[in-house]
């Protein structure tokens, strides 16, 4: 039988965690029930009636949008890399959480 020396495995298992970002990992359990989910870099900030705040928690330009309590789900904005945006809506409905659109 072959065996690995020991700090080959342990070097190996580590190369395998690295792989799966943890923002990635978290995000498709966090919002799998929301559409068009790429992962977890919208944070939803503010709301008021017709409107929500987003921000962009990660390093790169993304899309995000919110999922209403009406269950509609507005057009996605751009948001730029560490910054805000703003989710505008008519009707009626709360912001339930944001997402990240894919584009």
């Amino acid at each position: 039988m072959f065996r690995l020396p020991r700090f080959l495995g342990v070097l190996a298992a580590g190369a395998a965690l690295v792989v799966v970002p943890a923002h990635g990992a978290g995000a498709v359990e966090r919002d799998a029930a929301a559409p068009n989910v790429l992962g977890a870099c919208a944070e939803l900030t503010d709301q008021g009636p017709g409107w929500a705040s987003l921000r962009n928690d990660c390093g790169v330009e993304i899309s995000g949008s919110v999922e209403l309590s009406s269950g509609q789900n507005p057009e996605c904005v751009t948001i730029a890399a560490h910054g805000t945006g703003t989710v505008r809506w008519e009707g009626s409905g709360t912001a339930e959480h944001a997402y990240d659109c894919l584009t």
